[in-house]
């Protein structure tokens, strides 16, 4: 009687051997080697910012939650802590799976293409401008609304995913940024909208995608100022990007 290791070794052998088996194995060579070709073809910063979400999800699990509090933007911690750099290192936080899911999706999609035309300097210059500009833009509305809405500067409020608003700010200044009296949705002429109305479009559209009406404003806020030129004081030139590039 064969013995019990034996046997298992016998059928692993015939596994090995079995087409359907080889087939298998090689699909999930060749998917996981496409997958790696597809993460290192994207762009850099896009992709950087894709892995960074990954990695902020595990941070958070392995240090049950203290990564989260310590990168995180908080209108109570920036203002009444002076913890500064809670305006840039919310690029970090991420709250969940699911949002890393489909801030990787988003990026992917529509992050891959900018950087591809515009190059990777610009792009994180971009990001950069995008995520310190939302999150003052939210404290700044916070201590302002703060009499109103006591909750804005509790402890526990605690902004948006930095990546999120930085690709809202990004799609507000795109949106204004076009010439002319307004746009047509979905490229159709009987959806025009005016360029008056634009910013209350995307506040809308903001918040439908989650964000909570303060971010919501900051974010459209911070577009109107930097397609209509006010922020050249602060940020070097698309042109000067363009030559360190």
């Amino acid at each position: 009687v064969e013995s019990r290791p034996r046997r298992a070794r016998v059928r692993r052998e015939r596994a090995r051997r079995h087409p359907v088996a080889r087939v298998s194995a090689s699909s999930r060579s060749m998917s996981s080697q496409d997958l790696r070709e597809r993460f290192f073809a994207t762009p850099l910063v896009t992709r950087s910012l894709a892995a960074s979400a990954w990695a902020s999800v595990v941070l958070n699990i392995v240090t049950a939650g203290a990564f989260d509090d310590l990168v995180c933007a908080s209108p109570h911690d920036i203002v009444r802590r002076g913890q500064l750099w809670r305006l840039v290192t919310s690029v970090l936080y991420v709250p969940s799976v699911i949002s890393a899911l489909f801030l990787s999706f988003i990026l992917y999609r529509l992050c891959s293409g900018w950087e591809r035309e515009r190059g990777s300097l610009r792009m994180a210059h971009y990001f950069l401008l995008g995520v310190v500009g939302a999150n003052a833009a939210t404290t700044l509305l916070a201590v302002l609304l703060a009499p109103f809405a006591p909750s804005l500067m509790a402890h526990t409020y605690v902004c948006a995913p930095g990546i999120q608003s930085a690709l809202f700010v990004l799609c507000a200044r795109i949106a204004l940024g076009y010439p002319g009296p307004g746009v047509n949705l979905f490229g159709r002429s009987d959806l025009f909208v005016a360029a008056k109305r634009i910013p209350i479009l995307l506040f809308a559209a903001f918040v439908l995608l989650g964000a909570r009406p303060a971010e919501a404003a900051a974010a459209v806020g911070v577009g109107v100022l930097w397609a209509q030129g006010k922020l050249k004081r602060v940020t070097p030139s698309d042109a000067r990007l363009q030559q360190l590039e």
